[in-house]
């Protein structure tokens, strides 16, 4: 496990570590798009690894720092909590008759366009302290991948924004 104490103490991951393989899935038979495959990335366990000790340390603190009203994918908060507080709110404007207007967004795909200097600089916002922002930008910066086609990987290329 040195790596891990190397990347704890310099905030560098060695060079393979954060590569990630592409398999592109078929959904349908006979896929003629690109639409019509699932792609499946293959991360390495030593990265695995480092993303979940991190993971770990972000848990002890993120619901200071996550808004109430975000009621998914945070430990003891449930999704439906949101479908049934817009349920409340339109049982009150009936029972008041209150006029309403409601609307859902739907950011689908959002860990997928995330822009890392914005996740960085919210980060910063929040008082996270440099190593850690330095450890999660080497974990995002750094990412590179390929994707497997027939089992042979094509050539490696840089990854832009997005969270695996």
């Amino acid at each position: 496990m040195r790596f891990v104490t190397e990347f704890h103490r310099n905030g560098k991951l060695v060079k393979g570590i954060n590569t990630t393989f592409i398999v592109l899935i078929p959904k349908v038979d006979n896929p003629q798009r690109l639409n019509e495959f699932r792609p499946i990335s293959l991360v390495g366990s030593m990265y695995k690894i480092i993303a979940k000790l991190l993971a770990n340390r972000l848990r002890l603190v993120i619901g200071s720092v996550i808004s109430e009203t975000q009621s998914a994918f945070i430990k003891n908060r449930q999704i439906l909590d949101g479908i049934l507080i817009a349920n409340e709110v339109v049982d009150e404007a009936k029972k008041f008759k209150k006029d309403l207007m409601l609307f859902k967004v739907d950011f689908e795909k959002a860990y997928d366009s995330v822009e890392w200097d914005y996740l960085d600089s919210v980060m910063e916002r929040m008082s996270f302290p440099v190593l850690w922002r330095k450890w999660i930008r080497e974990c995002v910066g750094t990412a590179t991948a390929s994707v497997l086609v027939n089992g042979s990987p094509t050539d490696e290329f840089q990854l832009h924004s997005g969270l695996r």
